[in-house]
């Protein structure tokens, strides 16, 4: 049962906020309930109240997101095994996708100013500006700039790890719409460590809380059964 109080003259009123009968918090303002009862509206079946969680936010590729709010029912509503089913599920799923789905979306600028001759790109440049950078040389060396546009400042591109050695020698590259096959880039994609970054890493924090782990952990007593 959560309240919200207010002050009004030297009296204290309080106003019940939701009902709840499951909840998991990570930190202070971050937390997800299950709630039947939000300021006096009634579920039929409860919903999920995710408030601060870090993994459902917009620079976080859409089917990602998608599966953040799947697996948290699964959370409050199902057990560690079942989560952890889950997490294999997907991972599997995700390595069969494409790289548009799976890379992070973000705004770029400051391209020129991040941007050299001879090295390419400056020592701190913003790794999806790298990414940005690499993208237009390969596009140059490829001679594709009649068939595809370079990034340009201010444009909505993505972005995703790439396994090396690749042919563009860095371990990230951006495109704007798609990934051009002419660049011979889809095998080098780094699926694991996409995983890792977009999924695995921003859940960890939430399975702390309740004491599960991503994966089921052998124990000695496992060992020796």
């Amino acid at each position: 049962l959560f309240q919200k109080m207010q002050g009004y003259e030297n009296r204290m009123v309080m106003e019940r906020e939701v009902i709840a009968s499951r909840g998991i918090w990570t930190a202070k303002k971050r937390y997800i309930l299950n709630v039947h009862n939000s300021e006096g509206v009634q579920y039929a079946e409860p919903k999920l109240k995710i408030m601060g969680i870090e993994a459902i936010k917009s620079s976080t590729p859409e089917i990602v997101r998608k599966r953040f709010k799947e697996i948290f029912n699964v959370i409050i509503n199902e057990n560690e095994t079942k989560v952890q089913r889950f997490i294999a599920d997907f991972r599997s799923e995700f390595s069969s996708l494409p790289p548009e789905e799976v890379s992070f979306p973000r705004g770029v600028r400051d391209l020129t100013k991040w941007s050299r001759k001879t090295t390419l790109y400056a020592k701190g440049t913003p790794i999806h500006v790298r990414g940005s950078i690499m993208y237009n040389a390969a596009i140059k060396d490829k001679y594709l700039m009649k068939k595809y546009s370079l990034i340009q400042n201010g444009e909505k591109i993505k972005f995703c790890y790439m396994r090396m050695p690749n042919p563009v020698k860095e371990n990230v590259i951006a495109f704007p719409g798609y990934l051009p096959e002419e660049l011979g880039l889809h095998n080098y994609v780094d699926y694991n460590k996409q995983f890792e970054k977009t999924f695995i890493e921003p859940l960890t924090p939430i399975l702390d809380a309740v004491g599960w782990s991503v994966e089921t952990r052998n124990t000695l007593e496992d060992f020796f059964s």
